[in-house]
């Protein structure tokens, strides 16, 4: 009985490991990304620093630090500088802070590599010094987390949006995608995770600019697979492979 017993315990731990639950913060991250919807996102954000505010743990700033990733993220699409100047300060004072507690460092890492990256893309003067504060981050990040799909994830992007002269490379930004998608699979991270989603726009991107229209359209295929209404591929990226 007690053999049966330790099996059952231990089943149910390795299905709770293998099967991650979807918070509800995670439900909230995917529609607003899904949807394109920065008021959610500014939501989300508000709803995490109470949280943060209220227990100021780690693992609470970390949340509010995701949720401000993403809101920064949303952002470029319209390029809405003001709401990006409104939030980056922050989230760059919270990545400082969980770096010096040494909570989630890689993942923090990569997402001030992502932060610098974006302000670089809103003011392209400020690459001169940003570049290489950048650049180092993720390679500090990739060595901190080197089985972290977002640490790969924002070195893909690092890698496509760096000019060649300065050490962008879209083969290895190709390989970088390719690994974090494949983490996430892996892994279980697929569920109502907008990353996921977001990693794939981009493999698909770069196969496509790398000539791989095949395994683009691939790829723009398995991200509606996984969401039917995910509107950056049904009604750009994938119609616009065609013409």
């Amino acid at each position: 009985m007690k053999s049966l017993q330790f099996i059952i315990i231990a089943l149910f731990t390795f299905l709770s490991i293998e099967v991650p639950a979807q918070s509800e913060a995670d439900e909230m991250a995917y529609f607003a990304y899904t949807s394109n919807n920065k008021s959610l996102w500014k939501q989300l954000v508000a709803k995490e620093q109470a949280s943060y505010n209220k227990s100021k743990t780690n693992s609470n700033l970390y949340a509010l630090l995701l949720a401000q990733h993403g809101l920064l993220n949303a952002t470029m699409s319209d390029q809405d500088e003001d709401l990006f100047d409104e939030h980056y300060e922050s989230a760059k004072d919270n990545v400082e802070k969980l770096i010096d507690a040494d909570h989630q460092a890689g993942n923090s890492k990569a997402i001030l590599s992502a932060i610098w990256g974006w302000e670089m893309g809103y003011s392209s003067y400020k690459g001169m010094f940003l570049g290489g504060k950048s650049s180092s981050n993720i390679e500090e990040a990739t060595k901190l987390a080197p089985n972290e799909p977002l640490v790969w994830q924002v070195y893909g992007s690092s890698k496509f949006f760096t000019p060649s002269m300065f050490g962008g490379d879209t083969k290895e930004a190709q390989k970088a995608y390719e690994k974090a998608v494949k983490l996430y699979e892996d892994n279980n991270l697929t569920k109502s995770n907008w990353r996921y989603l977001d990693a794939l726009a981009w493999l698909g991107k770069v196969y496509e600019k790398n000539g791989e229209k095949a395994l683009a359209k691939s790829t723009y295929e398995k991200a509606l697979a996984v969401e039917p209404n995910f509107g950056w591929v049904k009604y750009a990226l994938l119609p616009s492979l065609s013409k």
